[in-house]
C-alpha cells in the first residue's frame, strides 16, 4: 500500500473518531477562548500606555490559535496510547501500510482539527474587534502555519506514547508546551522584559513562532519574521518527527 494512500486513510480514521467524542473538541475550543477573553479584558485597557500596543485583542489572538493547535496537537498520543492498549495498533503494524502511515495519519488528523479550530478562534476574535493588518492573505497565511505548528508539535505526544504507552506520559506534550508559551512574549513584547527572561525568550522556538504569527495580525507583511516563524516550526518538526521514528521503531520490534 502506497504512503498517501494509507496515510489518507488513517487521517479520515482519526477524524471519524472525533466525530464521535465532540465533546474533546469542546474542550479544545473553550480553554484558549476562555484566556484570550480574560487576558484581554485584564490587560487591553492598559496596554497601550504599558508597554506600547494598541490593538490588544489582535495581540493576543496568536497566543489563542497557539494555545488551541497545541491543546489539539497533544490529543495526538492520547488517541495513539488507547490504539496501542486495545491490540490495533499492532494489528495496523501486521498490515502492508507503510509504517511512516501509522503516525502520519494521526498527525495529520490533529493538524487538520487543529486548522479548523484555528479558523473558529480568528473568527470569533475579529467579531471581538481584534484587527488584522495583513487582510484574507494573511488569514490564510496564519492558518497554513497554524497547521504547521500543530502537525510538528503532535510528535511529542505521539513519540511518548509509542514509547510507553501509558495515557498519564502522553498527555505530557501539552503540558511541555505551557512553559514554552509563558517564556515568550505572550503577554507583552519581548523588549519589557527583565534581562532574564528575554534572554530565554530568544532561544525559545515558540517565540518565533508567536511573532510570525503576530506580524501578520498587527504589523503587516514582515517577511523576517515568517521566515523565523516556518524555521522555528520546521525545526520543531525534524526534533518531534525524529523522536516519533525512533519510538515507532522501538514499538514495532517488541
Amino acid at each position: 500500500m502506497k504512503l498517501a494512500t494509507a496515510t489518507w486513510l488513517l487521517t479520515l480514521r482519526a477524524l471519524r473518531e472525533s466525530l464521535r467524542q465532540p465533546g474533546n473538541e469542546v474542550a479544545n475550543a473553550f480553554i484558549p477562548l476562555f484566556f484570550y477573553v480574560v487576558t484581554v479584558g485584564a490587560v487591553g485597557s492598559v496596554a497601550r500606555d504599558a508597554f506600547g500596543v494598541a490593538d490588544y485583542k489582535g495581540f493576543q489572538l496568536p497566543v489563542a490559535v497557539l494555545q488551541g493547535a497545541a491543546g489539539v496537537a497533544s490529543g495526538a498520543g492520547l488517541a495513539m496510547t488507547l490504539d496501542i492498549q486495545s491490540g490495533y495498533f499492532e494489528k495496523l503494524a501486521l498490515t502492508p501500510a507503510p509504517r511512516l502511515a501509522l503516525v502520519l495519519g494521526r498527525m495529520l488528523a490533529d493538524a487538520v482539527k487543529a486548522l479548523i479550530l484555528s479558523a473558529a478562534i480568528l473568527i470569533l476574535a475579529l467579531l471581538y474587534g481584534a484587527g488584522f493588518e495583513t487582510g484574507p492573505l494573511g488569514v490564510a497565511v496564519l492558518l497554513a502555519a497554524a497547521f504547521g505548528f500543530a502537525l510538528a508539535y503532535s510528535g511529542i505526544g505521539v513519540a511518548i506514547a509509542l514509547k510507553t504507552g501509558s495515557p498519564q506520559a502522553a498527555q505530557a506534550g501539552f503540558i511541555i508546551f505551557f512553559p514554552l508559551l509563558f517564556l515568550a512574549p505572550t503577554f507583552a513584547p519581548v523588549e519589557v522584559f527583565a534581562s532574564w527572561l528575554e534572554a530565554v525568550a530568544r532561544v525559545n522556538p515558540v517565540t518565533y513562532i508567536l511573532l510570525g504569527m503576530r506580524s501578520l495580525v498587527t504589523d503587516g507583511w514582515d517577511w523576517a519574521a515568517l521566515l523565523k516563524c516556518g524555521a522555528a516550526t520546521a525545526g520543531i518538526g525534524v526534533v518531534t518527527i525524529s523522536l516519533t521514528l525512533a519510538a515507532l521503531r522501538g514499538r514495532v520490534r517488541q
